[in-house]
């Protein structure tokens, strides 16, 4: 028993540290993997919809230039703990899912803790 304890701690380690951390320039290279991404906000705009506001954060460089966007909606817009104004120019660190859309790298914060103010 005190073995099936061992392996099983031993596996929950190994899977919290295979997470990669990446960069902006990075997040092709790792599409359909759980990532901690850091890089700062170069462009923040949120957009108003009937479905629900949606922020939108270019990392390290302005769009159209950006190599990944953040989108942090649903929930996480609604605390109201992160805004244009406060993200715009701080560096971040982001953990989630790399995805595609319209043919760039985009990671979702799914919820609040999954995004942190670094500076």
């Amino acid at each position: 028993m005190k073995n099936l304890f061992l392996v099983i701690f031993v596996c929950i380690g190994f899977s919290v540290f295979s997470q990669e951390s990446i960069t902006a320039s990075q997040a092709k290279d790792f599409v359909g993997k759980e990532v901690f991404l850091t890089g700062k906000v170069a462009g923040a705009r949120l957009f108003q919809r009937p479905t629900g506001d949606m922020l939108l954060l270019n990392i390290d460089k302005p769009h159209p230039s950006n190599e990944i966007t953040v989108v942090i909606e649903g929930e996480v817009i609604l605390k109201g703990k992160f805004s244009e104004t406060a993200l715009q120019g701080k560096s971040i660190k982001v953990k989630g899912i790399i995805s595609i859309f319209k043919e760039k790298p985009q990671i979702k914060v799914e919820n609040e803790a999954n995004l942190m103010i670094i500076q």
